[in-house]
């Protein structure tokens, strides 16, 4: 039998080892990505579903108060109650909208957990085993 056709041991095992090793890390790393861009993908449609319920009910609220002050100042009398249904819908496109602003200041940089274990391995590979 020719050692050339099966190397049992040596720096050619070693080297195929720490390629298997090197594609499982970056299998991963892959894998976390995937994940993240799943939950990014999630996150940011649950942002636009609320900025448009925020939009229509800011419009509304303006729609309603232009409705409102049009028959208010007809009959300059007895449309409190669509003014205040005007000043509530407004509100509350102002406060889904303040809300919307504070979760995307205060929430998760994209991706954070992937660069993380980027660092990680960048501080592994740097330090030596």
């Amino acid at each position: 039998m020719d050692e050339s056709e099966h190397p049992t041991t040596g720096w050619g095992q070693g080297l195929r080892r720490a390629a298997d090793s090197l594609l499982g890390l970056v299998q991963s790393r892959f894998e976390l990505f995937t994940l993240e861009c799943q939950e990014e993908k999630l996150r940011a449609l649950n942002l636009i579903v609320w900025l448009a319920v925020a939009l229509t009910l800011g419009a509304a609220g303006l729609l309603v108060g232009l409705g409102a002050l049009a028959l208010w100042l007809w009959h300059v009398a007895g449309y409190l109650g669509l003014v205040g249904l005007m000043l509530a819908a407004l509100a509350a496109g102002g406060a889904l909208l303040w809300a919307l602003r504070r979760r995307i200041q205060t929430g998760p940089a994209p991706f954070a957990d992937t660069l993380a274990e980027f660092r990680k391995d960048r501080e592994c590979l740097r330090d030596g085993p």
